[in-house]
């Protein structure tokens, strides 16, 4: 009998070096399988292509050479030996066949799941390699590590995402960034694009104001010529009512310029928008509330009769009575008109009447005078009317309506008259004096600019 060199080439088949064990050939029988192994492994550690043709070649190796060293006399017959061969070998062959074709389904599975974009499949999938499978196709099975890493990566990028509801755009940027990052990765497309989605779909969670932040980044942002441009369009989606219901909450709150500023924004960028009449609605009342800021600030800073500003909300300044707020430099004589002629309240006045330096006005009468305690002391009195200038305002447009002098009439030559600027006259002088107007004469000289007929 022979030793048969199918059986041998069936045997080393194996790796195990059956082969070898067959022909007698002890030191052979135990390297080669030892050998197979080393370079399992070394299949298993690397995961390089070139790790798995040497192994490849090892196998055709000892296939080959198993062949050449048959034919020589041995103890068995052939039929023995090729039994042997076939029942170590064929096991050890299907068992390989079983786990590629398995990494081959995992794989399958694997890239079913990231182009559905769907990550904890793509990790569930991969978890299901054995070592079989690393063993059948060790570069397959570790290209699959590449894919649930970008899933980690993404998954870590959505959990940031949502630090940006509080309108922090520095880390949309950031995280964008690292979309992009991964989105570079092979396969990548649809997995990226799912997390996109649901952080577009989550954008307005931080209320109207941070939202509008977040869209106005979105909508800026450069494109890229990728999946991550939906982005462009979904903040350009989401701006104006952001900006609307934005300038609403600041209008609610009285944050009146900064809601005006955010209805100009949103009609300014997107003039011909479902939401902009309700938005230029919003806005006309609000104006009116920044106007009376204006007015306020000016009277309270004492400028507004150098800067004239309108009031919308004012009363019109029409026939009968006008109430007047008076501003300027003197309030003289002011205490005497009607309380339904002024105010002291913006809102409730028709007019901004601004009063300048009193001046002396006609003469009306000149009388002689002696002092009380200096009978001996003559001096004459002349006693003038009392010009008042004035510039009187609408405030409804903060227009100048009328410009001109006021002059008061009033009591001339009183019997006594009380001189309480301390000076002493001078024998012989003559004094030029006011009048002391009564309330009826106040009310007729201002009466021309408060009602009118």
């Amino acid at each position: 009998m022979k030793d048969d060199r199918l059986a041998a080439a069936v045997g080393n088949a194996s790796l195990l070096g059956i082969g070898y064990v067959l022909l007698c050939r002890w030191r052979l029988a135990i390297a080669a399988p030892l050998i197979s192994v080393a370079l399992m492994l070394l299949v298993v550690a690397q995961k390089a292509l070139w790790c798995e043709i040497a192994l490849v070649v090892w196998w055709v190796a000892v296939v080959v050479h198993g062949w050449l060293l048959g034919g020589k006399p041995g103890t068995r017959s052939a039929t023995e030996q090729r039994l042997i061969a076939l029942c170590v070998t064929v096991p050890v062959l299907l068992v390989g066949v079983f786990f590629r074709v398995e990494a081959v389904g995992i794989q399958r599975d694997v890239a079913d799941a990231r182009a559905a974009g769907d990550c904890m499949g793509v990790t569930a999938a991969q978890q299901k390699a054995r070592y079989g499978d690393r063993l059948a196709d060790a570069p397959g099975i570790e290209r699959l590590g590449v894919d649930v890493e970008a899933c980690k990566q993404l998954q870590e990028i959505a959990l940031r995402l949502e630090g940006t509801w509080s309108g922090d755009v520095d880390l949309l940027g950031e995280q964008f960034a690292k979309l992009g990052e991964v989105l570079a990765k092979p396969g990548q497309e649809k997995t990226v694009e799912k997390v996109l989605d649901q952080y577009l779909g989550t954008v307005t969670k931080g209320g109207p104001c941070p939202t509008v932040a977040l869209a106005t980044w979105l909508r800026g942002r450069h494109q890229t010529q990728n999946v991550l441009d939906k982005a462009n369009s979904a903040g350009d989606g989401l701006l104006p009512d952001a900006q609307f219901e934005c300038a609403q909450s600041e209008a609610k709150a009285a944050k009146w310029r900064a809601a005006l500023g955010r209805y100009q924004e949103l009609i300014g960028q997107y003039p011909h928008a479902a939401i902009t009449p309700k938005a230029r609605a919003a806005m006309a009342l609000v104006a009116v509330k920044v106007e009376l800021l204006d007015v306020r600030g000016l009277v309270t800073s004492g400028e507004y009769c150098d800067k004239p500003a309108k009031y919308s909300g004012a009363p019109l300044y029409r026939r009968g009575v006008n109430r007047a707020l008076f501003l300027g430099e003197t309030d003289e004589y002011l205490d005497q008109l009607p309380r339904q002629w002024k105010t002291a309240v913006p809102t409730n006045a028709s007019v901004i009447i601004c009063t300048e330096t009193v001046e002396d006005g006609p003469a009306i009468r000149t009388c002689p005078y002696t002092r009380e305690d200096d009978p001996g002391l003559h001096f004459n009195r002349t006693f003038r009317k009392v010009v008042v200038p004035v510039k009187v305002y609408a405030l409804r447009t903060g227009k100048l309506v009328r410009t001109g002098k006021v002059t008061i009439t009033g009591e001339a030559c009183p019997l006594f008259y009380t001189d309480d600027s301390g000076l002493t006259p001078v024998y012989g002088s003559t004094i030029s004096t006011p009048v002391e107007p009564s309330d009826a004469n106040v009310r007729a000289a201002f009466q021309p600019l408060l009602v009118r007929r």
